[in-house]
């Protein structure tokens, strides 16, 4: 590549994009946002996934941009792929799996800016304004060995390429990320 060139522009947050990150295996990305919320993107094909609130209701597009003290400021994903922590500044730190809802846990955390997982997952490290590091052990958790092939087939498959294969719907929505 003798030159970076866009190829693509993801729109739906209502406010600032202050973080992003993409999954192990490529197939996903996570944006963190002002307007209280994260979304999990197919980068390949644009499409918001899943949305993780941080205030409930969520604001409607012309309160998203006011101080609401839910800005979210860092989102990571964890190593396997399953999990992502996020900080906000209502003073916690989420950790959520990205087959559910709702946080699988909540911790507090003051004036967090930045979060990052461990190589192999086993901690999250979020930075403060303080200029403190605080360190959270994370669940020891073994992935299916359905992810871990999904994982395995995105790291080297765009999303177009999966809805070619000649297999089952049900197969392709699986590696699509969308059951």
């Amino acid at each position: 590549m003798d030159k970076y060139s866009m190829i693509r522009k993801l729109e739906g947050h209502h406010n600032d994009v202050v973080a992003c990150e993409f999954s192990p295996d490529g197939a996903l990305l996570a944006t963190a946002s002002y307007d209280t919320r994260v979304y999990v993107w197919d980068p390949h094909i644009g499409a918001i996934l899943m949305e993780f609130g941080h205030l409930f209701p969520p604001p409607t597009p012309i309160f998203a941009g006011g101080a609401n003290d839910r800005w979210v400021r860092s989102v990571t994903f964890s190593h396997d792929g399953l999990h992502i922590a996020s900080l906000a500044d209502d003073k916690m730190v989420r950790f959520w799996r990205i087959d559910e809802e709702y946080p699988v846990q909540v911790a507090p955390l003051n004036n967090g800016l930045c979060c990052a997982f461990s190589t192999d997952g086993s901690v999250l490290a979020a930075g403060t304004q303080d200029g403190s590091v605080y360190f959270w052990a994370t669940p020891k958790h073994v992935p299916s060995l359905q992810h871990l092939c999904r994982m395995a087939i995105r790291r080297v498959m765009p999303t177009s390429q999966v809805k070619n294969l000649p297999i089952p719907l049900k197969v392709v929505e699986f590696l699509s990320y969308q059951a």
